[in-house]
């Protein structure tokens, strides 16, 4: 059953290169997740569409998202490749074919193609390209609709606000 926007986002826990277990309900939490799901890790395509990313870290940053990669690639080979193409997000390994939850599957004899799903704080899809055409076009869609997006503390009351500013000038 292929996912739509609206629809919870699969769970996952899975190693990083950061060296630690990250499980896509914590993470949520923080910020709102960009997940690109890709296979052939040597491929120009995929290595294009990691730097496109890798470029528009800031930008994603500032309106509270981070990006996450996911892979079956073996952790030691996703490890050289972020070091490789200076990658500064998270590269996760798909040892137990979580991709599949999201309908990223592989054909007969080819590799699945690569996907990205922005899944809000509340896990839930918020935009999808499976598979990912252009990466750049996407990310670029990704930023308008996390620009169009109401801010997280936009129903705070003032007064909440105020004393939560407070406490971090003070």
């Amino acid at each position: 059953m292929a996912l739509a926007i609206g629809d919870e986002a699969p769970n996952f826990d899975l190693s990083s290169t950061e060296g630690v277990l990250l499980m896509l309900r914590d993470e949520v939490i923080r910020t709102a997740q960009l997940l690109y799901l890709f296979a052939d890790a040597g491929s120009d395509r995929v290595q294009g569409d990691l730097e496109a990313l890798n470029r528009s870290l800031d930008a994603l940053a500032e309106l509270r998202c981070r990006v996450l990669a996911v892979s079956p690639t073996p952790l030691k080979e996703l490890a050289t490749l972020q070091v490789e193409r200076q990658l500064l997000f998270p590269l996760l390994h798909d040892d137990r074919n979580f991709s599949a939850a999201y309908g990223v599957a592989a054909e007969e004899g080819k590799p699945a193609a690569p996907a990205l799903f922005l899944v809000s704080r509340t896990q839930r899809l918020l935009w999808l390209a499976n598979p990912v055409g252009n990466a750049e076009e996407a990310i670029s869609q990704v930023l308008k609709l996390l620009k169009s997006q109401p801010s997280p503390t936009a129903s705070y009351p003032k007064s909440v606000i105020n004393r939560l500013v407070d406490r971090w000038v003070n």
